[in-house]
């Protein structure tokens, strides 16, 4: 009996210096991951450099009036000042907007283009738009938005077609009437069809101060009901120019519970911009 114990003894010593080795490892695992998840860096606004050198890469052509409503917008990068905050709950993490958002539009074929807002260089949404018959159409809208998680960062992109396109602009439309139309969605996370049901009202033709400057404009509310991988709902309130269509402030609202490879996530926003200046940096 005294034999065995003394040949067991070397044994379990070993046994404790790996299982001792073990928890080191899983201890020191932990600290980097938290070391590195409470120094990540919180995304900085998008640059105006980056942002004119992405837009003089396409096609800078000048817009002719079209339709019965609105010209096209002139394309170029425009200067928008804001604030706001995007999170979601699980990993619990955050970004705000800059200080300074490229707003960035584009021509897109003979009667249409798009209007992408840099919230900052993580976070940026796209509206592909159009006039048909006087009136103006929504085909599409792209959100992209990457999370830095400490050890990684995700990039979400959630892209919701409209066919039949949705009208936002009626010819002749008066203060209450509303659009109603579908779009359906999928994201780079999670498989399935996200379908969501749009409501958009003319409030009012109001005047806005644009660097000291009364801008006549319409404002617009949308209402988004979600259904699927993704479900809640979204407010953006748009101020649009009467003459051109031009977006030159934004409100946003939005709560959605989305699936995920690691369960529910809440992602909640709020915030608003809106423009310095009619006049595009080109």
């Amino acid at each position: 009996m005294g034999g065995d114990d003394s040949l067991s003894r070397p044994h379990r010593r070993r046994s404790l210096l790996v299982a001792g080795g073990i928890v080191a490892l899983v201890v020191v695992a932990i600290a980097v991951i938290t070391g590195v998840w409470f120094t990540r860096e919180s995304p900085g606004e998008r640059s105006l450099d980056d942002a004119l050198a992405e837009f003089r890469a396409g096609d800078p052509r000048a817009l002719e009036s079209i339709g019965a409503v609105v010209q096209r917008p002139r394309p170029g990068v425009y200067v928008a000042e804001g604030s706001g905050r995007a999170s979601i709950d699980f990993p619990p993490t955050s970004q705000s907007y800059g200080a300074t958002i490229p707003v960035i539009v584009r021509a897109d074929g003979e009667d249409c283009w798009t209007t992408e807002v840099d919230f900052n260089e993580d976070f940026r949404q796209t509206w592909s738009q159009c006039v048909r018959d006087g009136d103006v159409i929504e085909r599409s809208n792209l959100t992209v938005t990457r999370w830095d998680l400490g050890v990684m960062t995700v990039e979400e992109r959630a892209d919701f077609r409209c066919d039949p396109p949705g009208t936002i602009i009626r010819t002749g439309a008066r203060p209450g009437d509303e659009s109603r139309y579908r779009c359906l969605g999928t994201t780079t996370s999670v498989s399935g069809i996200t379908t969501s049901e749009v409501s958009f009202t003319l409030v009012d033709a109001e005047s806005i101060d644009i660097a000291g400057v009364a801008v006549p404009t319409f404002h617009h509310v949308e209402v988004d009901t979600l259904e699927g991988p993704q479900r809640g709902t979204t407010r953006i309130d748009y101020w649009y120019t009467v003459e051109t269509f031009l977006l030159v402030r934004m409100e946003r609202t939005v709560r959605l519970r989305t699936d995920s490879p690691i369960g529910q996530v809440t992602y909640a926003e709020t915030g608003s911009w809106r423009l310095r200046s009619l006049e595009p940096l080109r």
